[in-house]
């Protein structure tokens, strides 16, 4: 399944969860009154606007807390969509059943707390739905300008000989975004990370270097996707163009390069369909 694009982390659909669902859920609650509310609480319409306002400020709090921690999370779990729906259909449970807890103490306990949560399910659905719909819409329209605006960049740079060529020069950035390392893409081995650093390694005068750079694997994903090099484990990019052979042993699957020298590349599950696929796509 796909890995969730970074468009649907981004501040401004974080803020749609946190900020704008709550207050749109208020609006609903008194303006449509689903399901009946009003009648289901036995209030009148100044009564059903001050538990609108607690069922949205419920609503928010959850949603912080969920989003907060999905942002936590996302990076170790690589979020795809049959998850990240999962994740928020919880988080719906979670709304109603919260929600649910306060209508019934509001209702001073006469009816069964399991007798009005299906209702305040629907509740809560009927209220969620659109906006999360618009949310996930909003994400994927970014994500595809995003995407759009990229390969425009891309192609620029393939017609200028930028990069995809072997002899192109291959710019690394430090954290402060200062060069410290420029080589050129036929002599780059692979990528390797070490704590706070990545290792840079390629070959001078057939000699393995390591070059250890202050950045992470994330922030130099742009320049290594651009130059043919994928990635194959959480602390690995690899020159596809260098890849030897792809084994499948009993310890796992390994990339063996060229340079008779250079260890064996480990490529985990998450990355292993992606990348065989770049790799035969490379060498034909």
């Amino acid at each position: 399944m796909k890995k969730l694009p970074d468009s649907y982390f981004t501040t401004g659909i974080q803020l749609l969860y946190i900020i704008v669902i709550p207050i749109y859920a208020f609006f609903f609650l008194i303006g449509f009154k689903p399901f009946h509310i009003d009648i289901l609480m036995g209030v009148d319409m100044g009564q059903l606007a001050f538990r609108a306002a607690i069922m949205a400020s419920i609503e928010l709090v959850c949603a912080l807390f969920s989003r907060m921690t999905m942002l936590l999370v996302r990076d170790r779990l690589q979020l795809n969509y049959n998850q990240f729906f999962i994740w928020e259909f919880t988080e719906g449970v979670a709304i109603a059943m919260f929600c649910t807890l306060f209508v019934w103490l509001m209702d001073k306990r006469t009816s069964l707390y399991v007798d009005l949560l299906p209702t305040m399910f629907l509740i809560t659905c009927s209220i969620l739905v659109f906006p999360y719909i618009i949310a996930g819409l909003m994400s994927e329209v970014h994500d595809k300008n995003g995407r759009i605006a990229e390969y425009m960049e891309k192609i620029d740079k393939y017609a200028t000989g930028q990069i995809g060529r072997e002899g192109s020069t291959i710019p690394f950035l430090d954290d402060k975004n200062s060069l410290k390392l420029a080589v050129t893409a036929s002599t780059l081995l692979y990528i390797e990370a070490a704590d706070n650093y990545v290792n840079i390694c390629y070959l001078n005068v057939d000699r393995l270097v390591k070059f250890p750079l202050r950045n992470s694997m994330k922030a130099i994903e742009e320049i290594c996707t651009a130059n043919n090099l994928a990635r194959c484990h959480r602390s690995y990019y690899v020159n596809l163009k260098k890849v030897r052979a792809i084994q499948r042993t009993s310890d796992g699957i390994f990339a063996e390069l060229e340079y008779a020298a250079a260890p064996r590349i480990p490529v985990s599950a998450t990355y292993a369909d992606s990348f065989i696929g770049k790799y035969s796509q490379i060498n034909g």
